[in-house]
């Protein structure tokens, strides 16, 4: 299991690796969209894994 799965991590990490990430997108990378926000937000409520 990762040490980024949901169950080794709280909601607040989940929210600050997703804050990191999106702001590392910002220097460059072409924008988030609405439907992968949502997605993330799926992630952070411990609703929905993301693969590695």
């Amino acid at each position: 299991m990762s040490k980024y799965s949901i169950a080794n991590t709280t909601k607040e990490e989940r929210a600050e690796r997703l804050a990191q990430a999106e702001a590392i997108n910002s220097l460059g990378a072409k924008q988030v969209t609405p439907e992968d926000q949502v997605l993330f937000q799926r992630h952070i409520d411990g609703e929905l894994e993301i693969e590695e």
